[in-house]
């Protein structure tokens, strides 16, 4: 009898399965980030067929205007587990919804998802940053990357959240001092990095007081908030 794979059990034997077949070194230069994404097959917005765009309201009016001339990427399931930066891989930067498990379970070719290099480039400074100063460059996780239009609703992201563009990420502060917790102290060498170091005045930071999130984005201006 056929047991039907629960799509996280296939999400990891994929993911053990790539790294064994594959050499997926950890991605350490800007330089190994735009070679990464230049083994992605790359589209637009007009090449997008409409069943995606009405499952992910990508036509509606302001959504479209937000994203009509973006470039997508269209990851193969072969290519999820491909690291982008440090060994955080392409999949980590993706929303899992049914597009995602559907490939998972082999019944999709590709992912269609917008990333913004700068969003890689800056987790990339951010962990140079952890490490030079001696603390736990691992010490995060990523919760959030891209998220298409409907994805964000349902999450009850912002109307015109940096996600749907590809250019924000959203993270989980762990053991970042190493000293064996998780809590305030770790997230705030984060966000001083993020403040001085690799943000600053060129994007928004989401603070989040009271929990181990942590938003930040690559928008171009200086924007600060608490709340969610």
């Amino acid at each position: 009898m056929a047991i039907k794979m629960n799509w996280q059990v296939k999400d990891k034997v994929l993911e053990i399965q790539y790294d064994y077949l594959n050499e997926n070194f950890e991605v350490t230069s800007k330089m190994k980030i735009d070679k990464v994404l230049s083994e992605i097959h790359q589209s637009n917005f007009q090449s997008l067929d409409s069943e995606y765009l009405s499952f992910t309201k990508s036509s509606e009016p302001d959504y479209k205007k937000l994203i009509q001339g973006l470039t997508y990427y269209q990851v193969r399931q072969g290519d999820l587990n491909k690291k982008i930066v440090g060994h955080f891989r392409l999949k980590e930067f993706i929303c899992k919804d049914d597009y995602y498990k559907d490939c998972i379970l082999g019944n999709d070719e590709t992912i269609h998802s917008i990333f913004n290099p700068k969003i890689f480039y800056k987790t990339l400074e951010l962990m140079e940053e952890l490490e030079k100063k001696g603390y736990n460059k691992y010490g995060f996780s990523i919760v959030n990357g891209h998220r298409h239009p409907s994805y964000n609703e349902r999450i009850g992201g912002a109307k015109l959240s940096r996600h749907i563009k590809g250019e924000a990420v959203d993270i989980v502060v762990n053991d970042i001092n190493n000293d064996g917790y998780a809590n305030k102290s770790d997230k705030d060498i984060i966000l001083d990095i993020l403040e001085t170091k690799v943000i600053k005045n060129q994007g928004g930071i989401g603070l989040y007081p009271g929990t181990g999130n942590v938003h930040y984005d690559v928008r171009g201006k200086r924007a600060r908030w608490n709340s969610y």
